[in-house]
């Protein structure tokens, strides 16, 4: 088997918690890897994060700063990764009252879809030889999600190579579950992962939260209506300079007309993918 030329890290958001849940993953070539988790290191110890960044802990402004330092450090090597995210609502047809929904395998699923596009898709095929470590505290069985990529026996391959049969040629390694303290590409797909989700659960109270920085339209709200807690606040200010950036940069990223992120162009370094049902047929695994 060839050495991996290539490297991907991966976590997934609030899948056992909320409407929208989401994953994502970081890809960039192997040569990259050193110095580009060495300056990730340290915006973590500047910041004074002695353990890791989780967006569930961006909650004030020391995690603030580490979120604000890492989309710097994202734009500013766009031309060297990349950052995929999959979206999902368990409100619609294929999750929504779904018996005994198996959210564990959805997620399998998920996974599925979203490194198996991205690898086959996003990346030139041919001389790619991919090393991936997802979080180790992932629900997943990687084990099994391995020899479904590598052998294509998974139940749900079949609906896949339908749409994406150059998938069978991709060349992944291995699959060696991490430590995110230890590898912090983990942490900034934790950090994407949750924002998008976030970005799609809690549209509405980022719609008020601008309304307070808006004086003249604020003053139609009472001062209970646009309170907020401390996590509230320090999300909505990341998610507000994120989307400014993408605008500035021209990444085609939707987000107050589709009430949270999403990418009309998949092949920017930055890709927002709400996952819709692809058919009637397309539901949720139960158990």
């Amino acid at each position: 088997m060839m050495d991996s030329r290539h490297v991907a890290f991966s976590d997934d958001s609030s899948h056992r918690e909320g409407r929208y849940n989401g994953l994502s993953i970081v890809t960039l070539e192997k040569c990259y890897y050193r110095r580009f988790r060495n300056r990730l290191q340290e915006i973590l110890e500047d910041s004074g994060v002695r353990s890791e960044f989780k967006w569930e802990k961006l909650k004030n402004a020391k995690y603030r700063f580490v979120a604000e330092k890492f989309i710097e450090f994202v734009f500013r090597r766009k031309e060297k990764l990349r950052i995929d995210t999959i979206i999902w609502d368990l409100e619609d047809s294929r999750h929504k009252n779904v018996l005994g929904r198996d959210d564990e395998e959805n997620l399998v699923r998920m996974y599925y879809h979203l490194v198996s596009t991205t690898l086959s898709k996003r990346w030139p095929i041919e001389g790619c030889c991919w090393k991936w470590h997802p979080d180790i505290q992932s629900s997943v069985d990687w084990v099994t999600l391995q020899d479904c990529i590598n052998n294509k026996k998974h139940k749900c391959v079949k609906d896949l190579f339908h749409e994406n049969p150059d998938f069978e040629r991709v060349n992944l390694s291995s699959i060696k579950p991490s430590n995110s303290i230890r590898f912090p590409f983990i942490q900034l797909a934790d950090f994407f992962a949750g924002m998008g989700s976030y970005s799609c659960g809690h549209f509405d109270i980022y719609e008020k939260w601008e309304l307070l920085n808006n004086p003249q339209k604020s003053l139609f709200y009472s001062s209970e209506e646009l309170s907020f807690s401390n996590s509230e606040e320090e999300r909505c200010r990341i998610i507000k300079k994120f989307n400014t950036r993408c605008k500035r940069n021209n990444l085609q990223i939707a987000f107050k007309t589709t009430r949270g992120f999403r990418s009309y162009q998949p092949d920017n370094f930055l890709n927002f993918w709400f996952y819709k049902p692809q058919s009637k047929n397309d539901i949720c695994p139960t158990k």
